[in-house]
């Protein structure tokens, strides 16, 4: 996997600081992406969301800490989240290009699998997409006509 436009360098005591913010700890796979990369935009890019409208579904960005673009940024989106899905413990990790979210779903105090957030539904369904961070960067694909 390719990653473009990779986010500034960041530390594991940032990481620490986002955690304490969302109230669980993240992944090992998904700590060390975020210190390799700290988001950007993959190639390939698409992935199954089974179940959710509109799927196959392209992944336009992973977010990031302190991102310059603030909708590429990890407190941002988890902001928008919690105001759009009151309740719904789950961690932003990206976008597609209709605006919806892949998330990792929050389990008592873990973050655990990847789901696909419906924004455009008024009661924010998700759709499960892969049972860890590294099965779900496993599923991205090239896009097929």
């Amino acid at each position: 996997m390719l990653i473009e436009n990779v986010g500034p360098k960041i530390e594991a005591r940032d990481i620490a600081a986002l955690e304490a913010e969302l109230g669980a700890v993240l992944p090992d796979s998904y700590r060390e992406f975020l210190l390799l990369y700290n988001g950007g935009a993959p190639t390939p890019d698409t992935v199954d969301a089974p179940g959710a409208p509109g799927t196959p579904t392209d992944v336009q960005v992973f977010f990031g800490i302190a991102r310059a673009v603030e909708s590429s940024d990890l407190s941002w989106n988890l902001s928008l989240l919690s105001e759009r899905c009151v309740g719904f413990r789950a961690l932003p990790i990206a976008c597609d290009s209709g605006g919806n979210l892949f998330c990792l779903k929050i389990e008592r105090g873990v973050a655990t699998e990847v789901i696909y957030c419906d924004l455009d539904d008024p009661d924010c369904v998700s759709y499960a997409v892969a049972p860890s961070f590294e099965e779900f960067i496993a599923k991205l694909r090239p896009f097929e006509q």
